[in-house]
């Protein structure tokens, strides 16, 4: 039995309420099983209960067991006082507040329907990738779209935070965010956060110092990387080496340790040297990037933009000293929907919970609308259950879906694992 199970069935009162009792005896009418509180302290608010003869307005705290009180340590949080009911599977030992008073307790161990229990069972210990998956099909299509539309919203809100955290850490520079967002959507997924610490060693401000001279651009990104080789072999390697070591002195800045960056496992044309090479034409053009990607409204405008062509030297390389007949010439088009995808739409999303305008959240999902949808891992696995996305709005909410909903078996907090189980 677990928590998830005892606080469905308290916030949509799936149990036995005929004569309920406390287990001291007193009679328990629910007015109001309260709102669900995801943050710190009791699970439900604002309860209303009549106990006995009294009503009771307050707090109600669900655990597996009575005596979890205890090993949560609640005995000695003052949040917990006024707990006006305490609900559980089983009663193994009466908890009291520190006034000496007893907490009521309400026992569901015999009041579910033995079926019910049955089919949650079945989910949570599925050994599937989708815990319903027998089931799925049969889900009302409803219920789909709407935790399609409702995981959406969650990760764009999850995105859009994490870009509100480096606009604060720039000291609320939008450029300077917008820098550091395309960074790290260059080198997802395992060079992200490499990238981003490139980022924010090297400043937009000071890049914008020398934009139109981009190879001493190229010199400040690849001497701050650590990447460029200590024994040049070619001519191209050994003036970025100097060019590096001069302006990283002048600056004052300090190269990333190697050990940072990954080569395994990628394909040549998603190497960190080859995406810093394409980071050089991104911030050498001569527009404002976060205005350009806020007010821009024409999605193909957007990737004929970021699609650059990175310097001679990196066109015919993959990694410093080895040249190849097949190089990157252009940025490719899924790595300019991944750009869209993971820095422009959560850019929008932020600066429209920034500025209150719903607009721009409204522009940045129709702006994945437009991309066709993602194929990885996740999405292969919903379509062989017959989940099809249609575009990179549904392919990034089924992702959200899968990571935080399937794969923790939060089955209870979906709409089509509450659909299933309620029939």
């Amino acid at each position: 039995m677990t928590e998830d199970f005892i606080h469905y069935l308290w916030q949509f009162q799936q149990f036995d309420a005929t004569a309920l009792q406390t287990e001291t005896g007193d009679s328990v009418q629910v007015i109001s099983p309260g709102k669900a509180h995801q943050d710190a302290g009791p699970d439900f608010q604002q309860a209303r209960i009549r106990i006995s003869t009294l009503e009771w307005v307050g707090t109600v705290e669900i655990h597996t067991r009575s005596s979890d009180w205890f090993r949560h340590t609640h005995e000695t949080d003052a949040a917990y006082e006024n707990v006006i009911l305490h609900v559980v599977w089983i009663h193994d030992a009466p908890v009291y507040r520190t006034d000496g008073t007893e907490v009521p307790t309400l026992c569901l161990q015999n009041r579910t329907d033995p079926a019910w229990l049955d089919r949650y069972q079945i989910l949570v210990h599925s050994q599937e990738a989708l815990a319903c998956s027998s089931q799925f099909l049969t889900a009302f299509e409803l219920h789909k779209r709407s935790m399609l539309d409702r995981t959406l919203i969650q990760r764009l809100s999850a995105k859009a935070e994490k870009v509100r955290q480096l606009w604060e850490q720039s000291q609320n520079n939008w450029e300077e965010t917008t820098w550091q967002i395309l960074a790290r959507s260059l080198g997802s997924p395992l060079n992200a956060e490499p990238l981003e610490w490139l980022a924010r060693t090297v400043p937009l401000r000071l890049l914008h110092k020398h934009r139109n001279q981009p190879f001493q651009v190229e010199a400040l990104l690849f001497g701050c990387s650590g990447l460029i080789p200590a024994t040049p072999q070619d001519a191209y390697t050994l003036q970025l080496q100097r060019e590096a070591y001069f302006l990283l002195k002048k600056y004052e800045l300090q190269p990333l340790p190697t050990q940072v960056w990954k080569f395994l496992r990628l394909r040549p044309a998603s190497f960190p040297t080859v995406r810093i090479a394409q980071l050089v034409p991104l911030v050498t053009q001569p527009l404002s990037l976060f205005s350009f990607f806020i007010n821009q409204e024409d999605v193909t405008t957007i990737m004929k933009t970021v699609q650059v062509s990175p310097s001679e030297y990196w066109q015919q390389h993959y990694t410093f000293h080895k040249p190849t007949e097949h190089g990157v010439t252009q940025l490719g088009q899924e790595t300019a929907q991944r750009i869209l995808i993971n820095a422009v739409v959560p850019l929008l999303v932020a600066y429209g919970h920034h500025k209150d305008e719903a607009r721009y959240t409204d522009r940045a999902i129709e702006r994945l609308e437009q991309l066709p949808a993602e194929q990885h891992a996740i999405t292969k696995t919903w379509k062989s259950y017959g989940l099809k996305c249609q575009n990179a709005a549904d392919s990034q909410g089924a992702l959200e879906w899968m990571q935080t909903y399937c794969q923790p078996r939060k089955c209870l907090s979906c709409s089509v694992g509450l659909g299933l189980l309620k029939r």
